[in-house]
């Protein structure tokens, strides 16, 4: 890390508390001189620092710039910040995701952005990447997450990061705006507002149809309290599922967030040709696949396809 990558990274440590520029000289080996240029350089590049004779330097409490050092300090697992790439401004992290696959045969590696020009979204439709949102692709290799379903995890786990650990609603209020759901498959919603899209792909052998690595991108656009923290926890719960979940607690986390049950809507499969019709949604069985009973009667088992309410 450089210098002031280093000085962020004890300032986020401690951030809201005061370190003086001895201790932090002579925790980082560096001199006070070159302590204070970092934290010049910090403050043009956005971050709120005070400063007080005889106290020393103290990162504001609220500040919330998305940073390798800022994540790593939401991290239980610290030996993740090796894979973490932050970007101000990219075209897509997807994108960038598979060409960390293809170039380098990464099979873990996220990709950070704090804006995209050109977010990447089902059937190749654009999403809108803003500043103040969380965009970010991660690579995974299958064999971590062998006989899971990655939309469905995926979507447990940005919809749990969301509720429980950024606290924009307990799930469990009166106000149906706070509560967390999940459209069919993986679009997250606070009350009646997206505030995430996921996107599941995967790069394979066309040969063997081997799977090589799966690229999961997930955007939030909403205004987070704390974008590091949100980083770190979906991250952390991706890479080490097995700390947090077992095959049924994801399902019936993702059944009880499910959205429309009992409820008609028209749902569009993509195959050889597209399929629309009218159903209603019934719930999920244990495979995690969704259960529907079309016009006719007939009980279908989706694993994927769109709805639009």
């Amino acid at each position: 890390m450089s210098t002031k990558e280093n000085v962020l990274k004890a300032l986020e440590e401690k951030k809201g508390s005061f370190i003086s520029g001895e201790e932090l000289a002579g925790k980082l080996g560096l001199s006070r001189n070159s302590i204070w240029k970092s934290v010049r350089d910090l403050r043009k590049n956005g971050y709120d620092i005070e400063s007080v004779t005889n106290k020393g330097y103290s990162l504001n409490i609220d500040s919330d710039i998305i940073s390798i050092q800022g994540i790593a300090t939401y991290l239980s697992h610290k030996e993740l910040m090796k894979d973490i790439e932050v970007y101000d401004e990219i075209a897509s992290t997807s994108l960038m995701a598979k060409e960390r696959v293809v170039l380098k045969q990464l099979d873990r590696r996220v990709i950070v952005a704090k804006k995209q020009t050109d977010g990447q979204a089902h059937r190749q439709k654009s999403f809108s990447s803003p500043d103040g949102g969380v965009y970010l692709s991660i690579i995974i290799n299958p064999d971590n997450i062998k006989n899971t379903n990655l939309p469905i995890l995926a979507a447990v786990i940005v919809s749990d990061v969301l509720e429980n650990d950024v606290f924009l609603g307990s799930g469990n209020t009166d106000n149906n705006n706070d509560i967390i759901g999940i459209e069919w498959i993986n679009s997250i919603y606070k009350g009646n507002e997206k505030i995430s899209g996921i996107l599941t792909e995967s790069i394979s052998d066309m040969e063997t149809g081997e799977i090589s690595s799966y690229i999961l991108g997930i955007g939030i656009n909403y205004k987070l309290s704390n974008k590091n923290k949100t980083i770190a926890k979906i991250i952390e719960k991706i890479f080490y599922v097995n700390e947090y979940y077992s095959d049924d607690i994801i399902i019936d986390k993702y059944q009880k967030r499910l959205m429309h049950i009992n409820k008609r809507v028209k749902f569009t499969l993509y195959g050889e040709k597209k399929d629309e019709f009218y159903a209603v949604i019934l719930g999920m069985d244990n495979s995690g696949k969704l259960i529907v009973k079309k016009d006719d009667g007939t009980k279908l088992y989706l694993d994927k396809g769109f709805l639009a309410v």
